[in-house]
């Protein structure tokens, strides 16, 4: 039976005074190289790290009608492919303050160590504010912080780093619906320095090669660090006709060779961590780090 016009016009309204922003933490993320990818991966491939950005997908609609209050109990994320890139929202004004912020960041840790295990690097803007992305996460996503996101990845990142938008710091600084309940200031700030890195630039991103401790085991570090200067050592050698290309990877060059020199200094600045690094891992922690250098 065809609806009477009235009745739909009726419906229609309804449905548009159900749309509203909300606060959220929003990245958007550009999967680098997305071309070459596509030319020389098989399908599965691509989606295999399309989905590593998503992490979390949204929830199925059980057609349940509930209110945002209702639907956002925790700072769930939910995630939105858009061809070569991923955009992640979480809202953050919820039920249960569960450190939203610290969570998100921790998401792309991992995300970025998967996808580099998987010789992709990417180039991402994270940023807070007004966002819609619908009562269950269904979409579309769109809003002020995604546009923002995006001005972030295109125009302040340049290099293979997620940058974290000095708005979002501010935000996290006063703003406790984005702390974990029974924090501190100095809990958060101490948290997310752990998380962060600073730039020659001053610009602060999201520094994945830190974070020994989200790895399963320091052996499974190591290899990391190996595939990492391999994804370094191949991309040079690929982009040596291409110069901006290359001063991408004379970047990760930098930021990889800094974290190296720190961790060989730390290991053979003591005699008992050089002989224990040699005895779990059966090669001088010299000669490790020497052969990760890039």
């Amino acid at each position: 039976m065809t609806k009477a016009p009235g009745k739909a016009r009726k419906s229609e309204a309804s449905a548009s005074q159900n749309v509203a922003y909300e606060d959220c933490i929003v990245s958007f993320t550009d999967v680098l190289g997305f071309r070459h990818l596509l030319k020389n991966r098989e399908a599965a491939d691509v989606m295999d790290v399309l989905n590593q950005m998503q992490l979390f997908r949204q929830s199925v609609d059980d057609g349940k009608p509930v209110k945002v209050k209702e639907a956002r109990l925790t700072s769930r994320p939910f995630a939105f492919a858009m061809s070569d890139a991923i955009v992640r929202v979480r809202p953050y004004d919820t039920q249960h303050r569960d450190g939203a912020l610290v969570w998100e960041l921790i998401d792309l840790v991992h995300a970025q160590i998967e996808l580099v295990n998987r010789g992709v690097l990417v180039r991402g803007g994270m940023t807070v504010g007004k966002a819609y992305i619908g009562l269950k996460g269904q979409g579309p996503v769109f809003g002020p912080a995604l546009a923002r996101a995006y001005e972030i990845e295109t125009d302040e990142a340049v290099y293979p780093r997620i940058v974290v938008d000095d708005a979002l710091l501010e935000a996290h600084r006063t703003d406790k619906r984005l702390w974990m309940s029974g924090n501190s200031y100095a809990d958060e700030e101490r948290a997310i320095d752990g998380l962060l890195a600073t730039g020659d630039d001053g610009i602060r991103y999201i520094d994945y090669l830190a974070q020994l401790g989200e790895f399963d085991s320091p052996a499974h570090y190591l290899l990391f660090l190996e595939r990492h200067a391999a994804l370094i050592r191949r991309g040079r050698e690929e982009t040596k006709a291409d110069r901006r290309t290359a001063r991408k990877f004379e970047w990760l060059a930098r930021y990889h060779n800094a974290q190296v020199f720190l961790q060989k200094e730390t290991v053979l600045g003591s005699t008992d961590r050089r002989q224990s690094f040699l005895e779990e891992f059966d090669v001088d922690a010299e000669d490790f780090y020497g052969a990760v250098e890039v």
